[in-house]
């Protein structure tokens, strides 16, 4: 068994964290909240250049509107969360890793993330030591849901093993944990299981205190 956790969404609260800084740029920027909250969900577990795509496709050839003025002042709010130590760990993440640890289970990190923020996160929230391999989205030439990057996460983890599980949040993850043959346990965050999520997931669980509390049955 091992297990590999994506960042955003599922062991930080950062993804409503980066809602709120792009809402801030919308306001800024004078964009409409409405289209820039359904972006935001659009682009929710994608990467940088997929992000840009939707922002690019739901404000191109608006007045005033500049993607990289509105993405730096996202950034600028995002940034300042993280500068701070004030990005929040989701409940339940800190047992779970510890957990799974005392198990002596091997851990994979696969995020979209590009890796130099992927460390200042995970080490200001005191979780990067937890994990004994990382992947991050400036690592793999395709996002989820294409499944490249669990792939790589796992010939890093030594190789294949039917019994490898992906916690994830996103739809995208979980398409590209079922697409790489891997047991997608889904906690939802900004978006619900749909009908969709329901058959690709192994399982959906409400939060990582009940994803742990599965794992323990099976250690009995």
């Amino acid at each position: 068994m091992r297990v590999i956790f994506d960042m955003d969404g599922v062991l930080l609260d950062s993804e409503r964290v980066y809602r709120e800084g792009w809402l801030y740029a919308a306001e800024k920027n004078g964009l409409p909240e409405d289209r820039m909250r359904e972006a935001v969900i659009r682009a929710t577990g994608v990467s940088d250049q997929m992000e840009r795509a939707i922002m690019e496709e739901t404000f191109g050839g608006r007045e005033g509107y500049v993607f990289e003025d509105t993405f730096r002042d996202c950034r600028s709010y995002f940034h300042g969360v993280v500068d701070r130590g004030e990005m929040p760990v989701k409940p339940g993440a800190r047992d779970l890793l510890a957990r799974l640890g005392e198990q002596g289970i091997p851990l994979g990190l696969a995020s979209s993330t590009p890796l130099p923020l992927l460390e200042k996160e995970m080490k200001k929230a005191g979780l990067y030591d937890f994990f004994d391999v990382i992947v991050s989205g400036d690592m793999a030439e395709r996002s989820k849901p294409d499944p490249e990057i669990f792939l790589l996460c796992a010939e890093r983890l030594g190789g294949e093993d039917p019994d490898t599980f992906v916690i994830e949040d996103s739809h995208n993850g979980i398409r590209a944990a079922a697409a790489a043959g891997m047991k997608g346990i889904m906690v939802p965050d900004q978006l619900p299981p749909t009908p969709e999520m329901r058959k690709l997931a192994w399982r959906v669980e409400p939060s990582l205190h009940a994803v742990l509390a599965y794992f323990e049955t099976r250690w009995k």
